[in-house]
């Protein structure tokens, strides 16, 4: 079914986060710091942070990745920890990323990263059973959802907490998930607005799952919307997703939360690549 296949999308996402007018004034920088924990049986525990800043044209995304089970950090050769660093200027249509051969950070254009999406999706291009799709459409989960009060202190953030239940066919116990909506955080609004902006400029369509603020778009764009669907005004400051077994052991558990957003003055030093 469509909701099942973006709800394993989470699981699997889980397993590995207009110019001028559209940012903030050169002399001010939009600071976000988001954290993910997945929990797995066996892989156990995984764990992303992202800080993103986001100042004229100019958007810093840092995201750091950590293996916390034992086994797989003595396997690894960098311990379990990896991280990545992308610079993008969207005014200029170019981003910098890290490049192994070079062991130094090399500028792209836009056009040519789309390019290459292009080209990497003409050969792998398979067959889609549309008509299959479109049944699956029809064919939605049984859930309840309720919106519930607020809750002073999330993360620092006042906020809504909406609790969802889809219930699987031919198991006891439902899919939990909960977002916690919080208003006006303009800083996380703005640095999602800019990855949507770059997502895309390079090529990767309105469908493009760009951190989880986006596949909580992408979930909701799948199912019917109606009055059980409904949403706090705001932006997510925390979501969780659980899936527990018929004997309520956890088989997944996801957590997203933003831990900072602040609007802070311009440094230079936040988006120099070293």
């Amino acid at each position: 079914m469509k909701t099942k296949t973006v709800l394993l999308l989470a699981i699997m996402l889980g397993l590995f986060t207009y110019c001028l007018p559209l940012y903030a004034g050169s002399n001010k920088e939009y600071h976000v710091e988001e954290r993910t924990v997945i929990k797995i049986p066996i892989v156990g525990k995984i764990s992303t942070l992202t800080s993103s800043h986001l100042s004229g044209c100019k958007l810093k995304e840092t995201t750091s990745f950590k293996m916390h089970n034992t086994l797989i950090k003595m396997m690894s050769d960098s311990d379990g920890k990896s991280q990545e660093v992308q610079l993008s200027n969207l005014c200029e249509e170019l981003q910098w990323s890290y490049d192994d051969e070079t062991e130094t950070y090399q500028a792209r254009s836009f056009e040519d990263i789309r390019q290459d999406k292009a080209s990497y999706e003409e050969d792998n291009e398979s067959q889609i059973d549309m008509e299959s799709d479109q049944n699956d459409i029809d064919d939605l989960p049984r859930m309840s959802r309720k919106i519930m009060g607020y809750e002073k202190n999330i993360n620092g953030f006042k906020a809504q907490k909406v609790r969802t239940l889809v219930y699987r066919e031919e198991a006891e116990n439902p899919i939990i998930i909960e977002e916690f909506y919080a208003v006006s955080v303009k800083p996380l609004k703005k640095v999602t607005d800019a990855r949507e902006k770059l997502a895309r400029e390079l090529g990767k369509g309105d469908d493009a799952v760009e951190g989880v603020p986006s596949f909580i778009e992408a979930v909701y764009d799948s199912i019917r919307e109606d009055e059980e669907l409904e949403r706090p005004e705001g932006d997510i400051v925390r979501f969780v997703i659980s899936l527990l077994d018929d004997d309520n052991d956890s088989i997944f558990t996801m957590k997203y939360d933003v831990i900072l957003a602040e609007t802070i003055d311009y440094q230079a030093d936040h988006f120099a690549l070293r």
